[in-house]
């Protein structure tokens, strides 16, 4: 009997996919370029590039990989007594050895330090959350307690500079900003059962007990106010320091750091470290961010600093919320990135229909419409960030950037209204646009091997998933939004600035589309038609709506930078073919396709320069085999 021609797969053998290894996102992704390029001198960029590239191609190294997969593998626990039943001095949260390295890896990359470095100038946050876009895809977020050190730090650095030399806090800020491995991590403790957001109804209290005599040991853990109560999330439990709200006998919330433990001398003269009043009740099983400890804390009698004035709480630590904020949606545009990168690497590997999956044409149209959202987020995260830096250096000449904000309260009004707004719409923006890349892969995509995290879009998923929750729901930023513009005349402030950074675009279609629909949104805020409560239920759609306009209109001013033909064609299909966008929760009416949008072949071939850059090749798939006039294209 001969041999059948026909060889059946086997668990070991047949067709099995091989995506290439992920690229350098540094080198591969032009929408941080682009960014990096509008709002950095090029001098001091080429000084960080090496930085950069190095950073880069680290995230996807081995070695990182193998630190990531240990920290999802072997998740972190609780121990609270030994073998014999006794008590430790505090409780032992064990985290694995890969979360740790992953620590002392950004640290040494600077993805806090470099938002305090004098030698970056005014630029230094630009360039600090640009290693951050490199950083936490990979980081096994840790950049989640990285962003609550970076806004320790900040609130830190506004304060030491009148304090004596001897103070505790600047040996705090050190270990914040530290690139050793010695570095520390800050918490960031404020929700609890009676309000997540809501902090006015805080039930931990803070009570002015100053020790009769300062240690000597130990000047951080001689705090004058005891703390107690319960702190329901904590997502920095193995942190050396915190940043907690507590209320004063007033009923008025005031801001504290207190360190975790303290340390004690012996009778016999050994130092030894014990718990400041913190009891881990438990630790919370989360549908993502698995391998980053978050627990429930029972606090008694927590020794603390007062930071800034008593009962001044939400004033001192609210600008903290904009740097953690900044980090959640730089930390949204990373992962999608990641997950964009993972679909067109299988993209690439894989044909279906016999033909390359790359050239399929609905295929090639989806990859097209997340580089376009995911262009239109860049746009307005690095914008965000560069108005930090002017309101953060107070500067008092506006920047040669023209479509920045003048310094002072303009950038002040434009900054407070951005984070907001660019932390909730940019945080949904990527889950849907990773759960699109998820999906693109089949079933593959929904695959979550923790052993695999080069791949592993599902890990992505999940892990994103809480950035539209955590420093603010999108209904919470919503309403933050609209009161505020609401407040004295923000809306004014707003409207002057937007006026003239419309006006400096020089295409006129797409210059009087985004004003028509600026003008509309703006009257529709009005409060002389309609009450401020009425305003408050349709708020997420008068934020998402802005996000558009603002995209949009920074879209077509990068465009125009240099007549990039991918850029122009960008903006064109954002602005007025309505292609991109920032979901469904904006006023339709407003945001309408305007204008005439370029029909089969041609569109199919800007696709394909959105999305691989080259010209759509000559022998183009059909994308299905009853459309093929061969029986194979590969």
């Amino acid at each position: 009997m001969s041999q059948s021609p026909h060889q059946p797969a086997t668990a070991d053998n047949g067709y099995i996919t091989q995506p290439a290894p992920l690229e350098n996102t540094y080198t591969s992704d032009p929408s941080l370029k682009r960014a990096l390029e509008w709002y950095v001198p090029s001098a001091i960029l080429q000084s960080v590039e090496p930085n950069f590239t190095q950073l880069g191609g680290e995230a996807v190294s081995e070695q990182v990989r193998e630190w990531t997969a240990d920290a999802e593998r072997n998740q972190p626990y609780v121990k609270s007594h030994n073998v014999w039943g006794k008590r430790y001095d505090y409780d032992r949260l064990i985290t694995t050895e890969g979360w740790k390295q992953l620590g002392h890896w950004g640290a040494r990359r600077k993805v806090v330090s470099a938002g305090y470095d004098p030698a970056l100038g005014m630029h230094r946050r630009t360039i600090q959350y640009a290693l951050n876009f490199l950083y936490a895809p990979s980081s096994g977020l840790y950049s989640c307690p990285i962003s609550m050190t970076d806004g320790a730090a900040f609130i830190l650095s506004s304060k030491i500079g009148g304090l004596p030399s001897a103070h505790p806090f600047h040996a705090v800020f050190k270990g914040l900003v530290s690139e050793n491995e010695d570095h520390w991590t800050s918490g960031q403790w404020m929700t609890e059962r009676a309000g997540g957001s809501d902090v006015q109804n805080t039930e931990t209290w803070a009570t002015y007990s100053p020790l009769p005599e300062p240690s000597v040991s130990d000047p951080l853990g001689d705090g004058d106010f005891l703390i107690s109560g319960f702190k329901f999330f904590s997502s920095a439990t193995d942190a050396n320091v915190a940043l907690l709200l507590a209320k004063s006998p007033s009923g008025k919330l005031s801001t504290f750091l207190a360190p975790l433990r303290r340390t004690v001398v012996d009778n016999d003269g050994t130092p030894r470290q014990i718990s400041n009043g913190v009891r881990i009740h438990r630790l919370k099983n989360k549908l993502g961010t698995k391998e980053l400890p978050t627990a429930e804390l029972e606090l008694k009698d927590m020794r603390a600093h007062l930071i800034g004035e008593l009962d001044q709480g939400i004033v001192t630590i609210a600008p903290l919320l904009n740097v953690t904020r900044i980090h959640t949606f730089v930390g949204s545009l990373s992962g999608w990135r990641r997950a964009i990168s993972i679909t067109k690497s299988f993209a690439r590997a894989r044909s279906t229909v016999g033909e390359p999956l790359w050239l399929i044409p609905m295929h090639l149209r989806l990859l097209a419409d997340l580089e376009v959202k995911h262009r239109g987020g860049m746009n307005l995260a690095f914008f965000t960030i560069a108005i930090m830096g002017i309101v953060e250096n107070q500067q008092s000449k506006p920047s040669e950037l023209s479509h920045l904000p003048h310094p002072g309260k303009e950038a002040n009004v434009v900054f407070r209204t951005l984070t907001a707004t660019t932390k909730a719409v940019v945080s949904k923006m990527a889950v849907a646009g990773i759960q699109e890349c998820q999906e693109a892969m089949g079933g593959v995509g929904y695959m979550d091997e923790p052993d695999e995290p080069e791949f592993n879009i599902s890990r992505i998923l999940r892990n994103t998933s809480v950035n539209s929750i955590w420093e603010g729901t999108t209904n919470v930023l919503a309403s933050e939004v609209a009161r505020f513009l609401l407040k004295a005349d923000n809306l004014d402030i707003l409207t002057v600035w937007l006026d003239r950074t419309l006006a400096l675009i020089q295409a006129a279609n797409l210059r009087v589309k985004l004003s028509t629909a600026w003008s509309a949104l703006r009257e529709r805020f009005s409060t002389e038609s309609q009450s401020p409560t009425s305003i408050l239920s349709d708020a997420r759609r008068y934020m998402f709506t802005l996000a558009w306009v603002l995209c949009g209109t920074l879209l077509a001013l990068d465009s125009e930078r240099d007549l990039n033909p991918v850029s122009m064609e960008i903006a064109r299909r954002w602005i007025l073919s309505a292609e991109g966008g920032v979901g469904d929760m904006v006023f339709h009416d407003i945001i309408m396709a305007q204008g005439i949008t370029p029909k089969g072949d041609e569109h199919l071939e800007w696709d394909c320069r959105i999305v691989w850059g080259v010209e759509l090749p000559a022998d183009r798939a059909s994308g299905h085999r009853s459309l093929q006039k061969t029986v194979s294209k590969l």
